[in-house]
């Protein structure tokens, strides 16, 4: 009587079980390396966006004065809001300036200042 050489039921129903474990938990760390690459790719093109709008402003003959401005533009294939702040400091020659930017939303939920992905402090100098 010859034996049968191969794989009983339960042993392949095992294996399949451990494959399918394996399988979901690579599915998972694919999905947040998508996720991560994704927020990094936001946080990089709103700094940018962000760092443009602050010298822009450095750049200008006449020194902004204090208040808020807001806008949107088109940058990298997509939309972005940015929101500019600027305010006096106890250096009369020295104003601070807040920028925030987020990806243009359809629906706008929360202030700009919540939904942003950056936000970037600088100064500007000038003439009191």
């Amino acid at each position: 009587m010859k034996h049968a050489c191969g794989f009983t039921l339960l042993e392949v129903l095992v294996a399949l079980a451990i494959f399918a474990v394996v399988a979901a938990s690579v599915l998972t760390a694919s999905a947040r390396s998508l996720q991560t690459a994704s927020r990094l790719e936001d946080k990089t093109l709103a700094m940018w966006i962000a760092d443009n709008r602050l010298t822009d402003l450095q750049l200008r003959e006449a020194a902004p004065s204090s208040g808020r401005e807001q806008g949107e533009l088109d940058y990298a294939g997509r939309r972005w809001e940015w929101l500019s702040e600027i305010e006096a400091t106890s250096d009369p020659a020295l104003r601070r300036v807040t920028l925030w930017v987020a990806p243009r939303q359809q629906r706008s939920k929360g202030k700009l200042e919540e939904r942003a992905v950056v936000r970037l402090v600088g100064f500007l100098g000038g003439t009191p």
